[in-house]
């Protein structure tokens, strides 16, 4: 690993990759935050960005922001990617001159296929697909509230190497991938570069696609779901979707376990507002063509039906469709 502090582009600047690039600066590396809402990148060049915690204490920090990558984004080591999944081949050709010689972009985001939609852009071999459990909210513009673990250093970033390179074990890893890992641990998010990332970018579908997917679709929260019969043999259904369709597609997962994580994070949640939940209630389009829809696409494709996971995607795309017609 080098010495010298890498430069990075957080390109998507909501709640989670602000947090992410306000970390990496604080610890000394060069970081300019990419978004589209001007209030909230005007708001972080005049008094910086402010990260607050749990415990009512917050940090500020400087760093660059661009609503104009084009304009305003010199190149960079590491292109970030933490926008919403359609948005990811437009933000990509953005900020697609600022990638050095060298360098990797990496994507954190929800869902399936970003790493694939990366590659329209970049190189396969620089693209380094993960996810991550960094957890925030924001609060105004400028400001962003840290969930508890991730205030306390216990969340967990995971990525594995590009999908052209072939690895065998933890010291086959590329060093590229390595360092983002280690750039991340040090500024206290902690990270792991991991010999495939399918693992972890499976088992994250399987309890975003069908949670995020019913709380929309219902309109309710967390905790309605786990607490109402039908809602919540629904979820089981499309649970159970997701593990046969990871399964048809090579990715071995302990859905025992799995199930087991899922239960006890809805049940520590309580009632907690979905994203795609939250999207739908405000008319805003949603990510669910990448998660319960990104299923159906990968059922079809492995030969594994997946009608609850189609037929909840669907729901959500209907209603971003008929949003001005709501009764």
């Amino acid at each position: 690993m080098s010495d010298t502090p890498r430069s990075w582009a957080v390109v998507g600047a909501g709640a989670m990759g602000s947090v992410i690039g306000g970390h990496l600066a604080l610890a000394g590396h060069s970081v300019t935050l990419v978004d589209i809402r001007r209030d909230h990148i005007d708001a972080i060049r005049t008094d910086g960005l402010v990260m607050r915690r749990p415990d009512g204490t917050a940090s500020t920090v400087r760093l660059d922001a661009t609503v104009d990558p084009t304009a305003d984004l010199r190149p960079v080591d590491v292109l970030l990617f933490m926008c919403k999944t359609f948005a990811t081949v437009d933000a990509a050709r953005s900020v697609a001159h600022a990638l050095a010689p060298g360098g990797v972009a990496v994507t954190l985001q929800n869902g399936l296929g970003n790493d694939r939609r990366l590659a329209e852009v970049f190189d396969a071999d620089r693209v380094v697909p993960g996810t991550t459990t960094v957890g925030a909210e924001s609060v105004a513009p400028g400001v962003v509230l840290m969930a508890p673990a991730t205030a306390e250093g216990r969340s967990l970033t995971e990525m594995g190497p590009p999908r052209t390179v072939e690895v065998s074990g933890d010291a086959d890893v590329p060093s590229a991938v390595r360092d983002v890992a280690a750039d991340l641990t040090a500024a206290g998010l902690p990270a792991e570069a991991l010999p495939s990332a399918d693992t972890v970018i499976w088992s994250k579908v399987a309890m975003a696609a069908s949670m995020a997917g019913l709380t929309a679709a219902l309109r309710r929260t967390v905790a309605d779901v786990i607490g109402e019969a039908t809602a919540w043999a629904l979820w089981t259904d499309m649970f159970e979707e997701v593990v046969a369709v990871a399964a048809a597609a090579g990715v071995d997962l302990d859905v025992a376990a799995l199930r087991t994580r899922c239960v006890d994070t809805y049940t520590s949640v309580g009632p907690h507002i979905t994203s795609m939940a939250a999207d739908v209630v405000a008319g805003r389009r949603t990510e669910v063509d990448a998660l319960a829809l990104g299923v159906a696409e990968e059922g079809r494709r492995v030969g594994v039906p997946t009608p609850v996971n189609d037929v909840v995607g669907r729901i959500v795309k209907s209603l971003e469709a008929t949003y001005d017609r709501s009764l």
